[in-house]
């Protein structure tokens, strides 16, 4: 593993940039800010070394980022959006930032894309990231402990989230890396497989309803193989405001079993990527809002990658029918998603 320094933030804390290079030259570098994913270089059936996502080259952007696109970031406490920014637990009212209109989105104002984390354990195809929040942070109750063990090894990305609360606590970790997997302009070419019959609706304030719908007839059929752009459009069409896909996808087969979720394919075949997780759904994101700025070697803007964030269903606080992110003292949470690149 190589370490580099890479800044000093807001709050005089070092931040540093780790890397792991496998035996083929492709390499994973995370930085202890938000335990971002800033650089993932994988090789495609050219030959060509492609980083294949969204990121900054310095810290002041990761800061500064108004927009909050969350390039590569652990989202949380709760990853998505939370109605209203308030909740119910136990009979008792927590009310949260409202940093995404009427709603909290991410976490909050200082959610876990903001915080510092410790490297706490690595080795040559693996490191692990850890970070304290303690109660009332960002409005949520109980003590929460994270970590997260990233795994880089033989084409295949994992990304491990182990939790504990000391208080009945809603918890719904996710990473918001944006994969482009042509590793430069946008992804409406790429082309998109998801095993998911059933997908939530969004109101348009792209809150989730709570309406799960099945996918049939609907731009958000990607039972088999299309590209996104002609879906992305599609969606725009039906809902303006969103413009385009940024909706709850649910994983066939339930939560908890780790399965294949699917593939995305880049515009021109040379790099496949597959997805897996033991979660019970994914927001599929298809960069609508991104504005348009530098970004590494390249610029971002509308489209110019897709974030798959596995995680709980959004909002399912206000919606009892879902699947249920409440953690209890004494119980662990676990969060396992792999992402293997092979073409």
């Amino acid at each position: 593993m190589e370490k580099s320094f890479f800044g000093t933030d807001k709050h005089g804390r070092e931040i540093y940039r780790y890397t792991l290079t496998d035996e083929n030259g492709n390499s994973l570098s995370v930085l202890n800010y938000g335990a971002t994913i800033q650089s993932l270089i994988v090789t495609d059936k050219n030959g060509v070394k492609k980083d294949v996502v969204m990121g900054f080259d310095n810290l002041a952007q990761y800061e500064d980022d108004t927009d909050r696109t969350y390039f590569g970031a652990i989202c949380g406490r709760v990853g998505n959006r939370i109605a209203n920014a308030e909740f119910y637990v136990e009979g008792e009212k927590y009310t949260l930032a409202k940093n995404n209109g009427n709603h909290c989105l991410h976490g909050g104002t200082d959610g876990f894309d903001k915080k510092f984390f410790d490297l706490t354990d690595a080795d040559e195809d693996y490191m692990t990231f850890s970070v304290f929040s303690p109660d009332g942070d960002e409005g949520f109750p109980g003590n929460v402990s994270l970590s997260v063990k990233y795994t880089f090894r033989g084409g295949l990305l994992m990304l491990e989230y182990m939790a504990t609360t000391t208080a009945t606590c809603p918890v719904s970790f996710s990473n918001h890396t944006y994969f482009n997997l042509d590793g430069e302009g946008d992804i409406r070419n790429h082309k998109l497989q998801l095993n998911s019959h059933y997908y939530m609706p969004v109101d348009e304030s792209v809150l989730a309803t709570g309406v799960v719908r099945s996918v049939e007839g609907t731009p958000f059929d990607f039972l088999t193989e299309k590209e996104l752009g002609p879906a992305i459009d599609a969606a725009a069409a039906a809902q303006p405001s969103v413009k385009g896909i940024d909706h709850h996808f649910f994983c066939d087969n339930g939560r908890s079993e780790y399965r294949r979720f699917g593939t995305l394919t880049s515009s021109d075949d040379s790099l496949k990527m597959d997805i897996f997780t033991n979660q019970c759904g994914s927001q599929v994101y298809t960069g609508n809002f991104t504005p348009d700025m530098p970004a590494k070697d390249r610029r971002a803007g509308q489209f110019c990658g897709v974030a798959l964030e596995t995680q709980f269903p959004p909002n399912n606080l206000n919606n009892s029918h879902l699947p249920n992110m409440l953690l209890h003292r004494g119980e662990t949470y676990y969060h396992k998603t792999g992402f293997r690149f092979y073409y």
